[in-house]
């Protein structure tokens, strides 16, 4: 007998996949809607291949023009050591001067790798810079660059592939299902389901189902061949990559489930259609915007002006008395004087690298103090985007896709500090060449080649996201959707 009724069962699931088969063929909107779909989820991928192809040449870019750097500045040392130590030229540009290496060719880039799932999730790659040319005596952070704006907060982004799937895919999800069961109303064959043998409830649950199957299968079997031969097979054998496969195919199983439950109360086709549009509407567009606006009410960040200005006090302050006094002290000897001088000499140099030196420390100090209420408030910000993702499946998605591709703000600010490290290694290496009268101009090949150099990293680590809890979390939302959705089938059939 169970072996009778296992046999039983799998025909009926024969049968209705079969059935589904026929009626999604038959339906020419349905397709064409899906091959339209298939179009702008091919132009997002080539989109998003080209934008992380552009970042990986543009690195290329600049690991030659390092080298080219280092050489030029290694070759000018030794044509300088075999003159003697004459340098022909402007003494500004003599490179055994280490404040004038520092100020020249010394400089080194900071670059932040682009992971390869980039392609997928633009994110904030192209908002936050990706690479900086780290000086002694400028601190190149976005907060120089331009107003801040957090983008995370402005859940609409690029044209990408986490684009096209988080906002357009839901519409397909809706107009492949918002009828499952409302069509056998209107089509007259609901009598008939109703007076058979077999479950309302698990016969929509397996026509849902199998739709389910049908859409994320054929989506993977398109997608997945596509990004090998766009990105290569290494992606496959990342974490991030088996995340992002079971967040995609959960965000389209939140789908189905809701239409599964927007289906179980027996409303016409259009009241189910319009429903599950206002739904994801209200989860995609109207909660993330009434987070980003609450968000940047309660933690609102600081100007770029507010910043500059800080930072300009601090140094007029030190000027207006250490300043004074170690200017009169570094230019008051026949070496260094500058305002009677109509020729520079080297101890001018020597002595403006000093300044440098002492005014910089100022600067760096005041900038920290800026720099700490402008990112305290982006964390927070995230953090309460952390919070409250769950409010919103598009959101969430949003989230945990940046994440899991590199591109998030956490992991740029990461990139960020890592720069201030090594800007402060690059400060450490130059200041007691440029401040001693022994060394100032003792600047060589052996120390050329010794100038720190930044290690680029990828920064695709996502331990710190809630990965797994929003994963585990939607779970449980989608299982509650779905009981509830059966419970109304059950009752309806009686």
């Amino acid at each position: 007998m169970a072996s009778g009724g296992k046999r039983m069962k799998l025909s009926i699931v024969r049968v209705i996949w079969n059935l589904e088969l026929k009626i999604l063929s038959r339906n020419k909107v349905l397709v064409a809607l899906f091959a339209i779909m298939l179009v702008m989820l091919l132009s997002a991928l080539w989109i998003g291949n080209s934008m992380y192809r552009k970042q990986e040449q543009t690195i290329g870019k600049i690991q030659v023009h390092e080298a080219e750097m280092l050489d030029s500045l290694k070759t000018r040392i030794r044509r300088i050591e075999a003159n003697h130590m004459v340098h022909p030229g402007f003494i500004w540009d003599d490179p055994t001067f280490a404040y004038n290496t520092a100020r020249n060719e010394g400089p080194k880039f900071a670059v932040k790798q682009p992971f390869v799932l980039q392609a997928l999730n633009v994110g904030q790659s192209d908002i936050q810079p990706f690479y900086y040319k780290v000086y002694i005596n400028k601190k190149q952070y976005l907060t120089y660059e331009g107003e801040i704006d957090n983008s995370l907060l402005q859940f609409i982004g690029n044209f990408d592939f986490a684009f096209v799937v988080i906002y357009l895919f839901p519409l397909l999800i809706i107009v492949f299902t918002y009828n499952v069961l409302s069509s056998e109303k209107e089509q007259g064959t609901w009598v008939l389901l109703k007076t058979s043998n077999q479950s309302i409830a698990r016969l929509i649950q397996l026509r849902v189902s199998i739709r389910y199957v049908l859409f994320t299968g054929l989506f993977w079997l398109l997608v997945i061949p596509i990004m090998v031969a766009l990105l290569g097979s290494s992606f496959l054998a990342t974490s991030n990559w088996w995340w992002t496969f079971a967040l995609v195919s959960l965000y389209f199983g939140f789908w189905f489930v809701l239409s599964f439950l927007v289906n179980s109360f027996s409303l016409t086709s259009t009241v189910n259609a319009m429903v599950l549009i206002f739904l994801w509407l209200f989860t995609g567009i109207l909660i993330p915007n009434v987070l980003q606006i609450g968000l940047s009410q309660a933690y609102p960040i600081p100007s770029r002006i507010s910043q500059t200005n800080e930072e300009r006090k601090a140094v007029n302050k030190y000027f207006e008395k250490d300043g004074q006094l170690l200017t009169k002290e570094v230019f008051s000897s026949p070496r260094t004087l500058i305002r009677q001088a109509s020729i520079v000499t080297p101890g001018m140099v020597y002595g403006y690298g000093v300044i440098v030196y002492k005014s910089q420390e100022i600067k760096d100090a005041a900038a920290e103090v800026a720099e700490r209420k402008l990112y305290g408030q982006i964390e927070k910000q995230q953090a309460a985007i952390q919070a409250f993702q769950l409010l919103s499946p598009a959101l969430m998605m949003q989230e945990e896709l940046s994440a899991l591709s590199g591109t998030h703000w956490f992991q740029f600010n990461a990139f960020s500090r890592d720069v201030d490290q090594f800007r402060k290694r690059t400060q450490q290496f130059y200041y007691p060449k440029m401040t001693y009268e022994s060394t100032y101009r003792t600047f060589s090949v052996k120390d050329a080649e010794a100038i720190p150099t930044f290690t680029p990293q990828s920064y695709h680590d996502y331990s710190w996201s809630k990965i797994p809890q929003a994963f585990i979390s939607y779970l449980a939302i989608m299982g509650l959707l779905g009981w509830i959705g059966h419970r109304k089938l059950l009752n309806a059939q009686r």
